[in-house]
């Protein structure tokens, strides 16, 4: 009974990370069906991998047995640190990072907070099933190694991953030359990170171990956390870019997609009156207004023309989608949620916050200012006086 509490606990947990993590993205431009396919691909990642570690270990042992066991250990124990510690954070990085390589070319990929997600999709589909394969190996102990596992190595797997799928979002936008650079570099720092905590748990003995796996496995994960958050930030300055009155975008409609997360909240005082239907269709219509400034701004930042092309497409389906759903929720339905002003069904603080965000990403003009021409009549006319 203890063995199978201890796979729910192995199996629940992360899950819920990944769920939490998913929860994250306001604007849902990560795909659920990709962050799925991404699952996927880490559990088969961890077969691959069972199959590969072991045997490249071995293969490995002779030729760096001076350098890896000068204390003279067993072969065995020998090979089995060796693998551990260097052998499979190679091999399953690079194998649980493999889908992520083909996610980052779809044209709905939009910045690196999607890589993020995927990634760290990867790395808990990754850990789910070794998990499985720790507690079941250590039937005595199950659950204290499902929780352990749970706090610390499953944080990492899935940080690991996450943190190749957060560079590789951001190589994106650069010349194929600087891609594959950044997309070498993205692996390697994965790789690291995974070979140092390996190293932790299999070198240090005392006490505090544990505190020490939980602390480098949380806070990678805080880390992706904290990026996440960023580059949704990012996301919300693109929309107030790229968004406006050339797609008949509102200032209101702006605002409210801006601060997507508090829009339940609104449109909940606009159900008694639309009904909940239409507010539906008016939260999946500020949701499409959000992916269309989203990719468009991405278009703009493509430096491969051949996805820029693929990017721009995506836009036009997005724009016709967008148009679709003000046909759905209707004219009037519109003109009461534009009249009524979405923006005034905010928090002042919200609105002057936003509004004060906008101003601050406008260009600035690149002419005399109101002084310097001012101060340039003054001088004009000083020179009449003086003549």
């Amino acid at each position: 009974m203890m063995i199978v509490i201890a796979l729910i606990i192995a199996t629940i947990i992360p899950l819920a990370a990944l769920l939490g993590i998913y929860k994250l993205d306001l604007y849902k431009t990560g795909e659920f069906k990709y962050m799925l396919a991404a699952f996927g691909a880490g559990a088969l990642a961890y077969f691959a991998a069972a199959l590969i570690n072991m045997p490249a270990g071995q293969i490995l042992y002779p030729a760096l047995a001076p350098v890896i066991n000068p204390a003279g250990l067993h072969p065995n124990l020998a090979i089995y640190n060796l693998t551990v510690q260097f052998v499979a954070p190679v091999a399953e990085e690079i194998l649980k990072g493999l889908i992520l390589f083909f996610l980052v070319r779809r044209r709905k990929f939009t910045y690196f907070v999607d890589g993020a997600i995927y990634g760290f999709a990867a790395g808990i589909g990754f850990a789910i099933f070794e998990n499985f394969e720790y507690v079941l190996g250590h039937p005595n102990a199950a659950m204290a190694v499902a929780i352990n596992r749970v706090i610390s190595t499953n944080l990492m797997h899935a940080a690991a991953t996450a943190t190749l799928g957060i560079i590789l979002g951001l190589a994106r936008f650069q010349k194929p030359a600087r891609q594959a650079l950044l997309s070498v570099g993205g692996m390697v720092i994965a790789i690291l990170l995974h070979t140092g905590f390996n190293n932790l748990v299999t070198r240090v003995t005392s006490g505090w171990l544990l505190l020490y796996a939980v602390a480098i496995g949380g806070g990678a994960a805080g880390l992706i956390f904290f990026m996440i958050k960023h580059g949704l930030a990012v996301e919300k300055k693109w929309i107030g870019q790229t968004l406006g009155l050339p797609d008949r975008v509102e200032r209101g409609e702006v605002i409210a997609v801006q601060n997507i997360e508090k829009v339940d909240e609104i449109l909940a005082r606009l159900d008694e009156r639309l009904g909940p239907a239409t507010g539906a269709r008016i939260k999946k219509l500020l949701l499409v207004q959000a992916k269309l400034g989203i990719q468009r701004k991405t278009a703009e930042k493509m430096e491969d023309a051949k996805m820029r092309l693929a990017i721009q497409s995506q836009v036009e389906a997005l724009r016709k989608e967008m148009e679709t759903l003000r046909r759905e929720i209707g004219s009037y339905a519109m003109v009461y949620v534009r009249a009524t002003h979405l923006e005034e069904l905010f928090s002042w603080q919200t609105v002057l916050a936003t509004r004060l965000e906008q101003l601050a990403q406008q260009p600035k003009s690149s002419g005399p200012s109101m002084y310097d021409r001012l101060g340039g009549k003054l001088t004009s006319t000083d020179k009449k006086s003086d003549s």
